[in-house]
């Protein structure tokens, strides 16, 4: 399964890709939707004292597109042990994520209706993607390049 778009920013003037100062626009890379369930090997990441949620990411599962965006596969678990499984985005240079799929029940990755991008919002206690742009995921505006640097930054 797979969102279609193509890749980074690109010049509004083929003539003027070399010139740093001509106007760009940003598309998006396709991407590929997981089709296996998260590994074993989630790494938990803290997000708030007052959630009683708990968050970890997939880690084999992160991946650097392109396109500057940083997927990854997202488990929450509830303190009932009930897990919500998603297949997400973020993009650091405009502070956004995007929700690309979810696990159902049965295990089958279903793409999200209506998938679009939305501004990280940094308050309350359950913003995980504001706790993963500024502890992990970004440099300010820059995404990391690699998940052996990511995942040292993730603090349960």
């Amino acid at each position: 399964m797979s969102i279609t778009a193509h890749a980074q920013y690109k010049t509004l003037d083929p003539n003027d890709q070399n010139d740093p100062d001509a106007p760009r626009f940003w598309e998006e890379a396709e991407v590929k939707i997981p089709t296996a369930p998260p590994s074993k090997d989630l790494k938990p990441f803290y997000v708030s004292a007052i959630t009683q949620l708990k968050f970890a990411l997939d880690a084999p599962s992160i991946t650097f597109g392109k396109d500057e965006v940083i997927r990854y596969v997202l488990v929450i678990t509830t303190p009932s042990g009930g897990q919500q499984v998603s297949y997400e985005g973020i993009r650091c240079e405009k502070y956004e994520w995007r929700l690309y799929a979810t696990m159902q029940k049965d295990g089958e990755w279903h793409k999200s209706v209506n998938s679009r991008w939305q501004l990280i919002r940094g308050a309350g206690h359950n913003s995980y993607h504001a706790a993963l742009v500024k502890d992990a995921f970004c440099d300010n505006s820059i995404p990391r390049r690699s998940a052996k640097e990511i995942i040292p930054l993730l603090k349960p």
